[in-house]
């Protein structure tokens, strides 16, 4: 990074604009991301080739509004993760975050992969109710695929992170009339919880917020008071500085609400990276994750 970076105007915290951009813009680093989309797209390929699913199922009437399930192996009102892909917000799709399914199916737990409009031309406010009527639909429909509603986790990286939080902070019983505590666990990976940075960075170019909105939208900012499930939530080792605090950020603010939660590096990752983690069945993510689903 250029040195006369750090004597330009302040914008967030110590950042300047350059700076704070670089913190947000992961193909600074890695001008390629397409070649992990890619090798998550084979990794999910391999994985709908080799377990039985039930692909493109409708959980609402948008042409996006499907799921992609992959039912447990050899186990009957199994627990289920639902899974929340990552793109920046702008790209993506389920059927490159199928993949952990390789490791969740064979121990007993259901893996389903939501689809979802990107921006353009959603909004993340579109995007936050399209995940929350998935996860609805999940829970009404859970025995169609030998699930058990009462045993729902939520998972997701990077953008599909964000988007998590925002399952973590949901009121489902005002919103849709199902349990309070619907959701027994959540894990985000590489996510932003705190979307004022990203208002204030070059993403709001294409994000669009304005305060209201990335209030609304920063889980951070919305941590009920009552009852909540506990939060697992990591990074990887090599991610920016940023990528790394606002985790351990949420997590305090989290648990000073007076809930339950844990962080996790995942060593040697970077931000594309530590998404492998879900399906790596020693890793502490991985790890974490069927623990607190009890398996």
């Amino acid at each position: 990074m250029p040195q006369d970076i750090a004597t330009k105007q302040k914008v967030y915290r110590d950042y300047s604009q350059e700076e704070l951009d670089w913190q947000y813009d992961h193909s600074k680093r890695f001008p390629d991301t397409n070649v992990f989309q890619n090798e998550r797209m084979a990794m999910s390929r391999r994985a709908r080739e080799a377990i039985p699913c039930r692909l493109d199922v409708s959980y609402g009437t948008g042409e996006r509004e499907v799921l992609d399930i992959f039912p447990a192996q050899g186990s009957a009102k199994s627990p289920v993760v639902v899974m929340i892909h990552g793109g920046a917000w702008t790209r993506g799709s389920k059927e490159s975050y199928g993949f952990p399914a390789e490791t969740f199916s064979p121990r007993g737990v259901a893996w389903v992969a939501t689809e979802f409009d990107n921006i353009p031309p959603n909004t993340l406010d579109g995007m936050v109710k399209q995940n929350r009527d998935a996860i609805a639909w999940v829970y009404r429909n859970a025995a169609s695929f030998g699930a058990d509603p009462d045993r729902i986790h939520v998972a997701g990286h990077s953008s599909g992170a964000h988007l998590a939080g925002m399952m973590l902070v949901t009121d489902w019983e005002k919103l849709y009339g199902l349990p309070r505590d619907l959701l027994k666990g959540v894990c985000c990976i590489s996510g932003m919880y705190d979307l004022e940075p990203v208002y204030l960075s070059y993403r709001n170019r294409y994000v669009k917020l304005d305060e209201a909105a990335w209030r609304r939208n920063s889980a951070i900012h919305n941590i009920p008071a009552g009852g909540a499930p506990p939060l697992i939530i990591g990074y990887g080792e090599l991610e920016t500085d940023e990528f790394k605090r606002q985790p351990k950020a949420f997590l305090a603010a989290w648990q000073k609400a007076g809930h339950t939660g844990q962080t996790i590096e995942v060593a040697g990752a970077h931000h594309f990276a530590a998404s492998y983690a879900y399906n790596d069945p020693d890793s502490p993510v991985a790890k974490a994750l069927l623990a607190r689903i009890g398996v």
